[in-house]
């Protein structure tokens, strides 16, 4: 929120976090939020609720994950509700892939 207020998200509204230096922008249905945390801390707290570390700088709420897309290199796009999409670590695909299948 513009001016340091604060606003409440519920976890499932949120798509995606990525990593911004000391912050992370957290990207959810309302919108764009930038918090003061590390990408880390978040992906051991929410793994409970869905949460994956796909890439160095991205966790992604794989419930609201709808494709995973296979791209040159053995790396991976995961695509969310919304069109936007976050690149999987090729490390990171062969785990996602069964996840995804459940």
């Amino acid at each position: 929120m513009r001016g340091g207020g604060t606003r409440l998200l519920r976890r499932r509204s949120i798509l995606y976090v990525e990593a911004r230096g000391d912050y992370v922008r957290v990207v959810a249905d309302e919108g764009r939020f930038l918090l003061r945390a590390r990408l880390g801390d978040l992906a051991q707290r929410w793994a409970p609720a869905g949460f994956v570390r796909v890439h160095r700088g991205y966790l992604a709420n794989l419930p609201r994950a709808v494709e995973l897309d296979p791209q040159l290199g053995g790396t991976a796009l995961l695509r969310f509700p919304d069109g936007s999409e976050v690149p999987v670590a090729r490390r990171e695909v062969a785990d996602l892939r069964r996840r995804l299948r459940g």
